[in-house]
Order: structure tokens, then sequence, then C-alpha cells
């Protein structure tokens, strides 16, 4: 059977959006081991900070030019996420072309889904509202993280490196 563009768009959505919550739900090992929460049932705030993504792509030469988003992540004690984000030059396609038009874009979003080891938010970065990215940060054992950017017709998929700053 042949999937028109809008529904195998809506099926990589709804694809994207279990593998968030699988990844999401499941704490990794490192996280159980510290201890979780606070003994006062306060969240730690592992996200709390600033980020910075970078894109490793072989056209790009300079930590400028990787630069993709810059995050502000504030996590409450009671776990909920908010965000502020910034895209950077690492973000357009074809990050040596002329002018991208999500250069500077800005915006705020909240946690889609949220554990200790994984993060998922929905950023609306493109001017098509049908087409929304997903970003996923994995945490690593050293503090770093791992991230993806996934739009979700499919026309972006985007490994990123991320560090709290």
């Amino acid at each position: 059977m042949a999937f028109s563009i809008k529904t195998k768009a809506t099926w990589m959505g709804r694809v994207i959006a279990a593998l968030v919550l699988a990844v999401c739900s499941t704490p990794p090992a490192w996280a159980q081991a510290s201890g979780g929460p606070s003994a006062r049932g306060q969240a730690q705030g592992a996200w709390n900070g600033n980020w910075t993504l970078q894109r490793d792509d072989p056209r790009i030469f300079t930590r400028g030019g990787a630069e993709t988003l810059r995050l502000q992540i504030v996590q409450n004690a009671t776990g909920t996420i908010k965000l502020q984000w910034v895209a950077d030059r690492g973000i357009c396609e074809d990050p040596i072309a002329g002018p991208c038009e999500w250069v500077a874009a800005r915006g705020t979003g909240h946690a889609v889904s949220a554990g200790p080891g994984s993060l998922g938010v929905l950023l609306r970065i493109s001017a098509d509202t049908q087409d929304p990215f997903l970003l996923v940060l994995e945490r690593r054992a050293d503090g770093r993280a791992t991230a993806r950017l996934i739009s979700e017709k499919g026309g972006i998929d985007y490994r990123l490196d991320a560090e709290r700053e």
C-alpha cells in the first residue's frame, strides 16, 4: 500500500513521539545510581542551565559555524521544564550556503517528554506549522549530552553534540 506524503509525515510524527516517550521514561543506569531526587522529594534539575548544541557536518570548519541551537532550560521543583531557544548557523540545511531564514530564530517551549537521562522538546522553528522540529537530548555520564534534531516531515535529521555552558 502506498503512503501519501501527508500520511507518511503523520506516521513519522507518531513514531518519533513514541520513541521519545520510550527513551525518556527509562532512566539510564548512571542516573539510577546517582540517587535521583533529593531527600525532600524535589527535582535535582538535571537539565537546568544554558546549553550549546553543535552540529557535526564535514562542510563546517569552525565552532561558530557548527553552533546549531542555544538553549536556556529551567526545570522547577516539580520537574516541569520550560526553555528558551535561539537558532544559529548550524541549523541551516546547507551550513555554507547563502541566507538561511532560521538563523537568529528564537522561541520558547515546554518539554513534551522528560526524564533524568533524556529530554524531548517540540520547537516551532519553521514558518511551516505542520513541520515542527523535535529535539531529543540524551545525557551522558560525563555531564555532556548528545541530541537529534528531526523535522516532522523528515527533511532534517541532524545529530548534535550538546554541552552545558
